[in-house]
């Protein structure tokens, strides 16, 4: 469906510096209604400039910009937004500590009350996109509690919110999962039969033959060309995307496709989702993708070709000497959990890789970032020790409070009898120790919460969908297929919201733990309402409870998991959890296991 007359928007010899820097040096682009336009070029090419421009956060130096016929000297981020311009950038550009909502309506027409936005009309919208876009948010949580993906589908939210008639995504592929893509895919095609424009900037060159119209190529801030993709095949769209970094002599050689298809490879590379960093044989950083620049914390501009000691040094990195001797020694080797400067917890994994000659190639490091998923481990041993030296507490204080009442009417009984003043002191002073153990055993009974739980009402399905988003990079991390079968309506009970969580966080870590990878959880509830009654069942198809230790997988310190961070409680607590709650949890194993909690309703 694309529009052939005059470009809905026409740049020509477009130059853009940043200081001394030229990030565009006379550049055409020109855009047609109901185009995609894909727009390739290697790392800083002039690709996102490009963007900035459009967006208003840059102006050009020199050149024309025309915007429907009519000339435009610059955009401001208002105005490319009143022109219906909506953009989805390489890097986030959320607002954290807002929620959803906040962030797909900030700066456009917000009703704030107390510095917190509140307008049910917003929230039934963002609601409605998400919907549309098959994603399930909480448009109300803090949005830094998302996973990345997460948060990127809320920025298209907002984008998709002003309606745009011209859409750009910059590099997004490498941030979301193929279902989220998938999405994306669809929306591009319905886009373009509604006769409205996209600019598609990537490095995947299979995305840009799968559907773009024509392809731009930028190359150091210059555009070496703009060719219809019918007229292209792979090697020649690679061939004029990376070919300038070669002389023409050398473009001679027979072996320039393999050097082009490389570099193919290393923009691959370059944006997986995980950090990678490859070594030379002298253990000099050929290759660190953008993920390890940001998990390290580093200057992209200062890791090529320098020694892997200078980037692992001590001061942020206890173990990086035992690391380091495992590169020296090519050894392979892993570490779970290494605490990276203040804050990061970080997996490590060092793989020597060879030739088939079996010559020595160098070494490929593999990081994660699994900060947020041991803070999560953490809480929920803290939480189980914490309620477990309350349950021993409480059974403690109620032991000893028998005797000490006997020992307590005998002492009063004593007092009334003839045995002296100075035996009344004797018992006076007794008496005082007395009250001194009483009030000792009431603060333990104090130190027991789980039958004073601050109980209100609660929506549960609420409950559910924070405790998914909390698991969801667990789930991510085994290639779990997660199954919800829940009931669209609210689920009202009376409840201590942050017990439940943790109630509901430890069966579904359990399944976690128990599936093999490319494994399936459900989670499923149904309402009972001939009981008034809601049950939710976990389960998973995973190697099962033995019959012979089921009577006692709800005893307090009972586990078959081998492992110091394993304390036994864990579906102890759930089961005292849920029996203040005035519910039932129980368990059955065979093909699948499940676990069965059932809550009383609110009435209506």
């Amino acid at each position: 469906m694309m529009s052939q007359t005059t470009p809905i928007l026409q740049m020509k010899n477009i130059h853009v510096s940043y200081e001394a820097c030229k990030a565009l040096k006379g550049v055409d682009f020109d855009l047609y209604q109901g185009e995609i336009h894909g727009l390739v070029g290697e790392h800083r090419a002039g690709k996102s400039t490009l963007v900035k421009l459009l967006s208003g956060v840059v102006r050009k130096e020199k050149g024309q910009i025309l915007f429907k016929g009519r000339n435009v000297e610059y955009f401001t981020p208002k105005s490319s937004m009143q022109d219906k311009i909506g953009i989805i950038y390489q890097h986030l550009n959320v607002f954290p500590n807002l929620s959803a909502v906040e962030n797909v309506f900030i700066g456009r027409d917000l009703t704030f009350f107390s510095g917190l936005l509140r307008s049910s009309k917003m929230t039934k919208k963002t609601e409605e996109i998400f919907a549309r876009m098959g994603v399930a948010i909480q448009p109300h949580v803090p949005i830094e509690f998302l996973s990345e993906d997460q948060q990127q589908m809320v920025e298209l939210a907002k984008v998709l919110s002003s309606e745009p008639e011209i859409m750009i995504f910059d590099e997004i592929s490498s941030k979301l999962t193929p279902d989220e893509m998938e999405y994306i895919y669809q929306l591009l095609f319905e886009f373009k039969q509604q006769g409205k424009s996209v600019i598609y900037i990537s490095h995947n060159m299979d995305e840009i033959f799968e559907f773009a119209d024509r392809v731009t190529i930028l190359k150091n801030g210059y555009r070496l060309g703009t060719e219809e993709i019918k007229d292209l095949d792979k090697i020649k769209l690679i061939k004029m995307t990376y070919s300038f970094v070669l002389s023409r002599e050398e473009l001679e050689q027979d072996n320039r496709e393999l050097y082009l298809l490389k570099k193919y490879n290393e923009d691959i590379i370059k944006n997986l989702p995980e950090g990678v960093i490859i070594l030379d044989p002298e253990n000099m950083v050929y290759i660190m993708n953008y993920a390890a620049i940001q998990i390290l914390e580093l200057d992209h501009q200062a890791i090529h070709r320098q020694s892997i000691s200078r980037i692992f040094k001590s001061e942020a990195l206890a173990q990086a000497n035992d690391i380091l001797s495992a590169i020296e020694t090519r050894e392979e080797q892993s570490w779970d959990e290494l605490e990276y400067g203040s804050e990061k917890i970080i997996q490590l994994h060092t793989f020597p890789f060879k030739d088939e000659d079996y010559k020595f190639l160098g070494t490929i490091l593999i990081i994660q970032d699994i900060s947020k998923e041991r803070y999560l481990n953490e809480y929920l041993l803290r939480t189980e020790k914490i309620a477990s030296i309350a349950e021993l507490a409480a059974g403690v204080a109620h032991e000893v409070n028998n005797p000490l009442g006997i020992i307590q009417n005998y002492v009063s009984f004593l007092k009334e009898q003839p045995i002296g003043r100075e035996n009344i002191v004797r018992l006076e002073k007794v008496e005082h120790e007395l009250d001194r153990i009483v009030g000792i055993i009431e603060s333990l009974l104090s130190f027991s919460k789980f039958k004073q739980m601050p109980m209100k009402r609660i929506n549960l399905a609420t409950v559910l969908d924070e405790v998914i988003i909390l698991i969801s990079h667990k789930l991510k991390e085994k290639q779990i297929r997660f199954l919800r079968a829940t009931d669209d309506r609210e689920i009202p009970i009376f409840g201590d919201e942050n017990r439940l969580k943790q109630v509901f966080i430890n069966l579904l870590m359990n399944s976690i733990e128990a599936v093999m990878y490319d494994g399936m959880i459900e989670l499923t509830t149904r309402i009972h309402e001939e009981s008034r009654s809601v049950e939710i069942t976990v389960s998973d198809d995973g190697y099962g409870i033995p019959e012979e230790i089921m009577p006692h997988i709800f005893d307090p310190f009972f586990s078959t998991k081998v492992g110091k961070k394993n304390s036994g409680l864990g579906l102890s607590i759930c089961h005292h959890i849920i029996e203040a709650h005035q519910g039932i949890i129980t368990c059955a194993s065979g093909e699948t296991t499940m676990f069965h909690v059932r809550l009383p309703l609110l009435a209506d």
